[in-house]
Formats: C-alpha cells, structure tokens, sequence
C-alpha cells in the first residue's frame, strides 16, 4: 500500500480530535440521561443482565465476572474494573436509594471497604430494576447498533420512574459535571401526579411533595425554605448535612452518645477514626471511649462514651467541626437531555424541567407500548378471522388440505378459495384441523371477540391524550402502592445548627511555638535556652513564638504566602516535632522564613496608624530578594487560614521573601544586597498597603544581584553582622551608617569581594516570669514612645546633620 501524507493544521486537527472527545466523555460516558437516569455503563449492566444472561429477580445469580465479561465484549469495550465497580455500585443500598442490582456476596461496605473480585461475587437484576426493563421487549424505545454492529442496544431504558432523582447521580465530564442527590421514591412519583393533574405547577408546588433529598444513610438537611426552592429552581447549590444522634442513659453513670445516621457519601470508619484520634489526644476531655456497634439488626450504630453532666449539644458542635460528621452536599443537576434533531445534549436543569422530561419520555413510551399492543391484537384478530372464514366451509378447505402437493400449494389453493392472505392461510395449514372443529369454534370466536373489544380500547385510549396520561397516572400510583418508602433523611428547614464554640474545648496555658529552619514545628511549655531543644541532625532553631494555646500563631514563607493555625493544634511534643507540610499545601522546595505571635500580651491586637488615612497597625514588614519592601497590617493574619494559607505579598517571577517581621518599636531598617552594598533609611518612607502588593523600591539592584536581607534598628547599639566573601564578618551600627532615602543604591562596603549572607540574630526566648508577675510585655507598645536616641544623618533644629 503506497504511503500517502497529508499536510493539515495541527492546531485545526487538535481543536477538532478534542472536541470529539470533549462530546464523547460527555454524552457517552459521564453523565446520565434524564430519561432513565442512568450512564451508558449503567444501561448496558442492566440491559446485559435482562437481555442476554435474563438475570430476573426472582431467578437465580451469576457470577459477575460473567456479566462484566458479556457488557465488556457486547456493549461497552472499556476496562472490566470500570464496568465492576459500576456494577457494585448499584448494588449497594448506602450508595442508592433503590438499588437496581441484588448482590450476593462481599460488596463493600459503608465503611469503605472494597468489594471482593468479580470472580468471587454473583448478582442478578434487583425487584425494582424490573419497573426500569420490563416494557423493552414491546418496541417502546430505539435502538441502535452496537460499537461492533453485531448486535443492537436500547438507547435508553423504558423507566417508569423517575431513576435521576430517585437514585440521584455524580459525574465529571470535560468542563462539567453532575452531582445529584437521591430522592424519595414515593414523593418524586407523587411531584409526577402534581404534574399530570397540573402542567403549569410551580417549583413551590412540586416542593409540597418533594421535600428535599432523601439519602440512603439518613441524617439531616440543615437549610431554609427559600434556599431549597433557588436550589430545585436553579438546578445548584448546596445544603449542609449532619449526621442524627441520641442521647442514651443520660442519668446514669455511664451516658452515650449515639450516632445512628451519617452524611451521605462519608465512610463509617474515617468518622469512627477522627472521632477516636479526639479522644486520643484528649482534645474533648468530656469524650472518654467509642464503640462501634452496628449491625444488620441494630443498623449503623456509633456508641460514644461521655462523662456524666456533658453537654452533649456542645460536643456535637465540636464533631460536627472536625470529622465528617457534618459535610456540605453540592447540588449540580446537570444531566442529558434529548436534542432537537436526534441525538442528546448536556443541560443543567431545575426541579419542574427534570420531572417534565420524564413524563414527556413516559408517554412517548406508553405511547408505543399501546401501539406495539395493538399491532399484536390485530395480528392475532387478523389470524382468527381466518379461522372463522374456513369454518364456515371446513369440509372444502379439508379437501383442499387432502389435495394439496404441500404446504406451498396448499397455501394457494386456500388464499383462492376462500380469499385469505398468507398469515391466515399459513396459520390454517398450520393448525390441527380439530381446533377448527366445531367444540373449538367457539372458543375462537370468543377470542376474537374479546380481542376486537382490547383493540378497540387501545384505539380509544391512542386517540386521547387525556386517556394516555390517565393510565401513566394510574400505573405512578401502583409504583407507590409496591414502593412506599419511608423518608430517611429529615429535613430541619429554617433551622440554626449550634455554634461551635472552638475556645470551650482548649486549656488556657502559656506556651511555646518552636520553628526549624527546614521547617518542623511543635508546641514546648517552657525553654531553658534554644540550645536545648531537640531538633534534627543539620536543623537549627529560627524563631520561639510566645502565646496561650488560645491564641494563634502565623507562617510566613518566602513565596509570599502566610499560613496562620491556634497554637493548640501545633503538636505538643518533647522530640522533633511534625513539618509544617502536614498541616498546610506548602509548595515543594519552598522555605518558612519567619513566624509571629497574635497574643495580645505580646502583640497588641490594634495600634494607632502610621499617618491619618493610613489603617491601624502594627504592621508587617517585608522586603523580598528584588529589594522591594512593603508594610501592611498584621490583622489580616490573625485569624486561622486555610491549608493552602493566604498571600501577603505579590511577588514576579524568580524573587522570593528574604525578609519578614512584625512592626513594634523600630523606626529604621538595614537593607545589605549581594554587591557589598548597605542602606539604611527610615521605615515611614516605607508605603502602607491595606493588602498584599508589590511594595516599593528599599535598596535599587543592578547586575542581577539580589538583596540578601536586613534588619531593624530599635536603639544605637543594635548591631547587624553580615558575613563577606573574604571570610570575615562585618559588623554595621547604626551610629556608623547615616540614614539616606530608600531606593538608592546604598554606601558601597567593599571594593573587592561580596556579601554571603546576613548573620541571623539570636533568638530570644520570652520572659514568662514577666508575664506571669503581671507585667504585660505589651505595655511599651501602647504607652506614648520614648524620645530616642540621636542616629547619625539626623537633622538638628538648626539644620546641622549630625556626623
């Protein structure tokens, strides 16, 4: 075969192989129809196990390694686990609300368990998955060929209820998703009844039926009237759901709290895990033990020990806060919908249109099963009408039968003598004569005359829309008759949840917060010296932050990004510690550079600002390796961050924070740069920014050099040391260093050489005999400041600068 190469535009051909498959993973795999509620993986399981392995109910199971093999080679050529795990899935009652497949074997668990392997499980279809199959076999939907043309497959299933929101769905698409909840069976068939009897039937009123979602695992839905009616109007939002408990033996000596009901879509035991790691580290002293005691008889069942006189609302507070006890359900009602010229399209819809949907869907599929009912009425009144017409000269047509040279001939002698088509005259050779006799004649006519008056009744009820919607009314009804279900989720609409209430649970101690340079944090009650602390070979200790366990302490790394927790969840430890990375998303190789105390005592919550307009301080010092510098207020880090923390300088491509402190006192900075270059200016020409920036301009760089650092200048003895290149350590005063204006390039030091590195400062260790006397060290920072002392580069009163 001769090679041929076409030129085309890779950017064309990439757009256009994306968007196929972009339409692919949208309408063929990840999201469900709204007309069954199910994804093509889904339909497929269902269709294999009725159509081809005619798994019934009330048969016996098979093995699912056979009905993930017949889906994979017949219907869906994609990986045996997908099509497994889809299969668990729906067999698993903590998953759907009405299960469609009945397992026999390990399934998994709420806990999270895996299911054993295919080889090891069987399955057969559920009882309710018949109400999703048993009218495929009466024409009612299309069919289109298989992915090898071998064989056909219904595009959709002929469900009679409503499965998208009863069983509810979760999918991710390419740029979209679906995440719908499962709803009582028996309200959404009732919402269906509204409809039919009332076509322009309001959201409000759909709602009167439909409370919210009904979740197989129960608890409670946390949200007002009005927000669930945007949520079922819009087709998104979300709602809080709390697991339910009890109190039992509260008078006793041994009271519990018992958790029956659980969030949907959380595992038992990661619950039962955070619950237990509480009690462990004593974070809840009321908490004393756990015990796990579900059962299928009992249900789900979490017995948690307390001590007499708790007040158990507080304490699910505080579960509620820290384990998945609570969680957030995020409502996406994105599903696919038939298109205008064939075909389907995704479409995020509300509560009316879903349900419209269905019912459009099911008469279309009533509809057709009449249709397909009367063509076989007709067939069968078309047969017997022939009978009838050879009765009445049944010695001619036996003689005609005797004459005949075969079935063929006898077939033509027949259609000519008594004027009958192929079928009727087939089905009298085909017969055995002595049913057209006259003890079976009728019996004959009796059955042609009742099926004349079937037809008619069908013929009567094709004719009127009104008729039509009467039977799919009527059959709702039976659905709810068969599946009353009870509501296991409640709905607490306009309700508050009890506040947590973070501080009722945490001793009040003064302690410790050690930092590491590679970043290891923990939490030590008092430290003789820093020296004395252990830390790993190669570490070395760079900051101690005072405060109460009530406070919080905050990260700041040189990345610009600031991560702020309460010093009680540091980990209290006598050894290493924990790294930092383990309580907060630290992007790799990146350093903490500096941390800071928000206790009052060390750091007053609120100082008077810099200048009028100015916000209040204190103020965050920054300066980064571009030598830019900038002041912004310390209480935007204050309070506790998220674990990906929160940016407190906006920095360019490749520079880094090399320097981060908390304003007290101090009114002047050293700046040093790479170069053998010193600045030294006053923090005021440094600008104040409400939030994180770029800063201005602290010591101006030239030749791709890099500031290296600096530090503040409180009184004329503080002394900055920096190491040089020549081996020896240079030492500056700010008695030597007269102020200038930021922005210069600052006092060349050396002509040959450079600057290394700035000579970290030792760390001080607070004074909490100080604290503990009552003196607040504090108080210098909100009584009047003292005169200070003169700096060379002042200007007197006269104007003469002091040298």
């Amino acid at each position: 075969m001769a090679e041929t190469i076409n030129v085309v535009s890779i950017s064309r051909e990439s757009q256009e192989r994306y968007l196929r498959y972009a339409v692919s993973v949208i309408s063929a795999r990840a999201l469900p129809d709204v007309r069954d509620g199910l994804k093509p993986v889904q339909r497929r399981i269902l269709y294999t196990m009725f159509h081809e392995l005619h798994l019934d109910f009330e048969g016996r199971c098979r093995k699912c390694a056979q009905i993930v093999g017949d889906v994979m080679g017949k219907y869906h050529p994609h990986g045996d686990s997908a099509i497994y795990e889809a299969l668990v899935r729906q067999s698993q009652s903590w998953v759907m609300l009405v299960p469609l497949v009945h397992g026999q074997g390990n399934f998994g668990s709420v806990d999270g368990d895996p299911p054993a392997a295919y080889r090891y499980t069987e399955a057969k279809l559920s009882a309710a998955s018949a109400y999703l199959l048993r009218e495929l076999r009466q024409d009612t939907v299309d069919t289109r060929p298989t992915y090898d043309s071998m064989r056909e497959e219904p595009i959709v299933l002929p469900a009679e209820f409503p499965n998208l929101l009863v069983n509810g769905s979760s999918g991710i698409a390419v740029g979209m998703a679906t995440e719908i909840p499962p709803h009582n069976l028996a309200e959404v068939v009732r919402a269906c009844i509204v409809l039919i009897d009332n076509p322009e039937a309001t959201t409000a009123d759909l709602m009167k039926e439909i409370e919210g979602p009904d979740f197989p695992l129960g608890g409670k839905v946390l949200s007002d009237r009005a927000t669930m009616r945007k949520i079922y109007e819009e087709g998104r939002g979300s709602v809080k759901v709390l697991a339910e408990w009890t109190v039992e033996g509260e008078n006793t000596k041994k009271p519990q709290i018992v958790v029956h009901s659980i969030p949907y879509g959380t595992d038992k035991s990661t619950i039962e895990n955070d619950i237990g790691q509480i009690i462990e580290l004593k974070k809840v002293p009321q908490l004393t033990g756990l015990t796990n005691e579900s059962s299928e008889e009992t249900g789900l069942r979490i017995a948690i020990d307390i001590r007499p006189g708790t007040d158990t609302s507080l304490v699910m507070a505080y579960l509620y806060k820290h384990t998945d006890l609570q969680s957030s359900f995020a409502f996406n009602l994105t599903c696919l919908i038939p298109a205008d010229g064939g075909g389907v399209r995704p479409a995020r819809l509300g509560l009316s249109a879903i349900l419209k949907h269905f019912l459009t869907f099911r008469m279309r599929v009533v509809r057709r099963r009449f249709e397909f009912e009367l063509a076989q009425l007709r067939r069968r009144i078309h047969i017997l009408d022939g009978f009838r017409i050879v009765f009445n000269a049944l010695d001619e047509a036996i003689a005609l039968i005797r004459a005949s040279r075969g079935r063929a001939d006898c077939i033509v002698e027949l259609k000519a003598a008594f004027a009958l088509d192929d079928d009727q005259a087939g089905a009298v050779v085909d017969a055995q004569l002595y049913k057209i006799a006259s003890m079976e004649i009728d019996k004959i006519l009796e059955e042609l005359k009742d099926k004349k008056a079937k037809a008619a009744v069908i013929d009567g009820i094709l004719a009127s829309e009104a008729k039509l919607w009467a039977v799919i009314r009527s059959e709702l009804e039976q659905i709810i008759v068969k599946y009353p279900q009870p509501r296991r989720t409640r709905m607490v609409l306009d309700a508050v949840a009890v506040e947590f209430n973070e501080e009722a649970y945490i001793v009040r101690e003064n302690t410790n917060v050690v930092l590491t340079r590679d970043g290891w944090i923990k939490r030590v009650g008092r430290l003789a010296s820093v020296e004395g602390t252990r830390v790993r070979d190669g570490d070395e200790v760079i900051a101690v932050v005072p405060g109460s366990t009530l406070d919080h302490v905050a990260f700041f790394a040189e990345d610009g990004t600031s991560y702020t927790m309460r010093i009680n969840e540091v980990p209290a430890s006598s050894g290493y510690g924990e790294p930092i990375t383990k309580f907060f998303k630290i992007a790799d190789q990146v350093k903490i550079i500096a941390a800071e105390t928000t206790d009052e005592r060390f750091l007053p919550a609120s100082m008077p600002p810099a200048t009028e307009g100015d916000p209040d301080g204190p103020y965050l010092l920054t300066v980064t390796s571009d030598g830019y510098t900038l002041r912004t207020p310390y209480a935007a880090y204050r309070a506790a961050s998220t674990k990906n923390g929160r940016r407190y300088i906006r920095l360019t491509e490749g520079e880094r924070v090399v320097m981060v402190r908390v304003l007290r006192h101090e009114e002047s900075i050293f700046l040093a740069s790479g170069d053998a270059r010193l600045i030294h200016f006053r923090l005021d020409q440094i600008s104040i920014l409400s939030g994180a920036g770029k800063g201005v301009v602290g010591i101006r760089l030239i030749d791709e050099t890099n500031c290296l650092g600096g530090m503040l200048v409180s009184k004329a003895r503080d002394v900055m040391k920096v190491e040089a290149s020549t081996g020896a350590v240079r030492e500056f005063r700010p008695t030597s260093q007269k102020l200038v204006g930021r922005g210069g390039r600052g006092a060349e030091i050396l002509k040959r050489g450079r600057f290394l590195k700035i000579v970290a400062e030792a760390v001080e260790l607070p004074d909490w005999e100080s604290v503990d006397a009552g003196k607040n060290p504090g108080d210098a920072l909100k009584q009047p400041r003292p005169k200070r002392e003169p700096m060379i580069g002042d200007v007197e009163a006269d104007g003469a600068i002091l040298f």
